[in-house]
């Protein structure tokens, strides 16, 4: 008892607190041992990925009835925009292509039927842009009006 009464109240303290960690360390270990806190453990993280994809669900459709772009409407922009720059790079390439033809055929010494220069001066054929050019392939007999790249080349005037 001599030993008791020489404790101070700080050590009692420390001492219940070991005891308790102890206790409930121990209670905690027994717990997760069993095969039932794991079933729990799964069963709550289905739930948890179930909730949060009916929040992503909502939240979508309450942007489709804001009218609001949602990832969806994004990534389907996205896809168009891909295909019209791939179209645009066709039509890029077919107007460089009849650029050439028509530096070609006059270097070749052949005469091109039109006027020899546009508005602004500069010579139409060449390659200084894609305007003189397409005016230039039209009054060609290359027959580039009827195709796609032709086609392309007068709607972007």
């Amino acid at each position: 008892m001599a030993d008791e009464r020489r404790s101070s109240p700080s050590e009692d303290v420390r001492h219940l607190y070991e005891e308790a960690e102890t206790r409930t360390a121990q209670a905690f270990e027994d717990v997760v041992s069993r095969g039932s806190f794991g079933e729990l453990l799964a069963r709550m993280t289905e739930n948890v990925v179930a909730l949060t994809k009916i929040a992503t669900d909502v939240f979508d459709l309450t942007l489709r009835n804001l009218r609001l772009a949602g990832r969806q409407d994004v990534a389907r922009l996205a896809r168009q925009l891909a295909r019209t720059e791939d179209k645009l790079e066709l039509v890029l390439q077919g107007v460089e292509r009849l650029a050439d033809e028509l530096a070609a055929e006059d270097g070749a010494g052949r005469p091109r039927t039109g006027r020899r220069g546009s508005a602004n001066g500069s010579a139409r054929g060449t390659s200084s842009g894609a305007r003189g050019t397409s005016s230039g392939a039209r009054g060609t007999s290359s027959g580039a009006r009827g195709t796609s790249s032709g086609a392309g080349a007068r709607s972007a005037r």
